[in-house]
């Protein structure tokens, strides 16, 4: 299940703070990918791959993170079993996962690599 898998100890930022702030928190924690927050609920994500597109355009780091990050979301509840993960991951060719309650607020996160971890 995504219990299973996820991690809780989650790192968020709002829409308003600077990629620099979250390129900074990535690096700190080791993590990549930070989860956008307003009101509570979740709203967007900040990938690696975001901030390599994002210094690629030649955008400035002080761009706010609700201007750059990924909305088009793809998550999973806790409940769902380790096969939906997967293959939400490989159908939309993601690296992290979200992990929502039915408020859509967020509870954990599951990364590729947690996937690998659990396999063996």
């Amino acid at each position: 299940m995504a219990k299973d898998l996820m991690k809780t100890n989650l790192v968020t930022l709002p829409p308003s703070e600077p990629v620099s702030k979250a390129a900074r928190l990535m690096k700190e924690h080791n993590i990549g990918s930070i989860l956008i927050i307003d009101a509570g609920k979740l709203v967007g994500i900040f990938t690696e791959r975001d901030l390599v597109r994002l210094v690629a355009d030649g955008a400035p780091l002080d761009t706010s993170l609700g201007e750059v990050m990924t909305r088009d979301l793809v998550t999973v509840k806790p409940s769902d079993p380790a096969i939906r993960v997967i293959c939400r991951m490989i159908e939309r060719n993601v690296r992290h996962i979200p992990v929502v309650d039915d408020e859509g607020r967020p509870v954990g996160i599951i990364s590729g690599r947690d996937v690998m971890r659990n396999l063996f």
